[in-house]
């Protein structure tokens, strides 16, 4: 099977400024959690709960068994 690939983007700099803000912030945010992802989404779900704003659940529903 043949596979195509598009073409790269045209590299300026205003993207790197963007990626480097991008890295730089999540940087931040990683080493405010000491670098653990089960304690930063742990605060990004407390923050989400007490937003009080309606959130979207990807989670699968747990389906009661067919007998």
């Amino acid at each position: 099977m043949k596979t195509t690939t598009a073409p790269p983007p045209p590299h300026t700099a205003a993207a790197d400024d963007v990626l480097r803000e991008v890295w730089r912030i999540k940087d931040e945010l990683s080493a405010a959690y000491g670098h653990n992802l089960d304690r930063l989404f742990a605060e990004a779900r407390e923050r989400q709960r007490i937003s009080g704003r309606p959130s979207v659940n990807l989670e699968k529903p747990n389906k009661a068994p067919v007998v």
